[in-house]
């Protein structure tokens, strides 16, 4: 196995993410900004070189909108409904979990669909359609859902950020041409330093009250795992479309746990538990990633299935 291979590995970045967040720790108050910034690399870099002709609109159009309600739908209802657990004992958490089903996917979606062989076009179009609703979306939601608690400008400011300066950075980085393996093994860095903010700011927590961070991840085990498991099985044993199949779970399962983090950090720092269930959502994606990427290789590949 050569050096791009374990390069490449998003598991391994998953693991040295873990333990490096766990041996270090809090780096401060400023990880809250810098995992912005480490977001908005890692989607520049998801979306560099991608390009749509005019008939992929047209051919991706309703596969687009089934990803909207994968990602607004099941996505967004299942983290509200599995956050409702948490809401009577953890009030703090629950504005964390609102604030994770409030967001939009995550754009390793869009890496996602590039590793598993998927419709890249329909995961651009679908990425553009979801980012564009969100600016609507995400503010409102947290509005009814947790009250003054949040300001919606603040939210808004942070998803334009989000959106604005990677599609302005790749009008400059389209004039380079970057080879795969480069931009999956960047793409994968950014994850790793998403996973040592995240978990490090509250690894203090996690130590000192660890059931109630087994009794998250195992929520999130659900959200992930049994959903996206549900979604390539059914997709697979129907005959459908095994490169728009791929995209859908993605989308289903993704939520942008980073951003999620972010914000909660940012905009609810007198609730410091609020980013716990975005930053163990992170890890358990992460891992589920890793995972389903092996799977759907070894059990439902481009080569065979069609």
């Amino acid at each position: 196995m050569d050096f791009w291979n374990y390069a490449t590995d998003v598991r391994l970045y998953v693991l040295a993410g873990i333990i490096v967040a766990f041996l270090v720790g809090s780096l401060g108050e400023i990880v809250a900004s810098l995992s912005i910034i480490v977001l908005m690399m890692q989607m520049a870099a998801s979306i560099h070189g991608l390009h749509l002709e005019k008939g992929d609109y047209g051919a991706n159009l309703r596969p687009a909108l089934v990803s909207l309600i994968c990602c607004f739908g099941i996505s967004t209802l299942t983290a509200l409904a599995l956050g409702l657990l948490f809401k009577g004992a953890y009030p703090g958490m629950w504005y964390g979990w609102v604030m994770l089903a409030a967001v939009p996917s995550g754009v390793s979606v869009v890496t996602l669909a590039l590793m598993m062989k998927g419709n890249m076009a329909m995961a651009l179009i679908s990425m553009v359609v979801i980012y564009g609703l969100a600016l609507f979306i995400t503010p409102a939601m947290t509005i009814v859902l947790i009250g003054d608690a949040v300001s919606p400008l603040e939210i808004l400011k942070y998803v334009i950020l989000f959106i604005a300066i990677p599609v302005g950075a790749n009008f400059i980085l389209s004039r380079f041409t970057v080879q795969r393996k480069y931009k999956i093994t960047f793409i994968n860095v950014m994850m790793f330093l998403l996973l040592v903010f995240a978990l490090g700011r509250n690894r203090d927590f996690i130590i000192q009250d660890g059931m109630v961070v087994v009794y998250i991840a195992l929520v999130c085990v659900l959200r992930t795992f049994l959903v996206g498991a549900v979604i390539l099985r059914y997709g697979r044993k129907n005959g459908y479309d095994r490169s728009n199949v791929v995209v859908y779970t993605g989308y289903a399962v993704w939520k942008n746990s980073g951003l999620a983090t972010s914000m909660c950090m940012l905009l609810l720092p007198g609730f410091p538990e609020a980013a716990l269930p975005c930053a163990i959502s992170l890890v358990i994606e992460s891992v589920w990633f890793a995972v389903t990427n092996k799977e759907v290789a070894s059990h439902w590949p481009a080569d065979i299935y069609h």
